[in-house]
């Protein structure tokens, strides 16, 4: 529950101003953008000591069975010890 809330979250803060988290080929997700994912490969985030958005890139598959990136916007780890 709280993965998915924190997945969810992460799509609505993304900004078409998101830097790549230094992965050029991942496609930035705006408000609107369809998705296919079939299954999540791996989540990459920008480490922060701080409770703060930061920049993240997800590698999944999609249901032709390509691999994509997206980077988007999402809380920190951090934050996951915080209330």
């Amino acid at each position: 529950m709280r993965t998915a809330f924190a997945f969810a979250t992460a799509l609505l803060l993304s900004a078409t101003s998101l830097a790549h988290a230094g992965n050029s080929d991942a496609e930035v997700y705006t408000y609107g953008t369809e998705l296919d994912i079939a299954s999540v490969l791996s989540i990459k985030l920008e480490p922060t000591p701080f409770c703060r958005v930061t920049n993240a890139v997800m590698t999944y598959r999609d249901s032709t069975d390509q691999v994509r990136k997206l980077s988007y916007r999402t809380l920190s780890e951090s934050c996951k010890t915080e209330n």
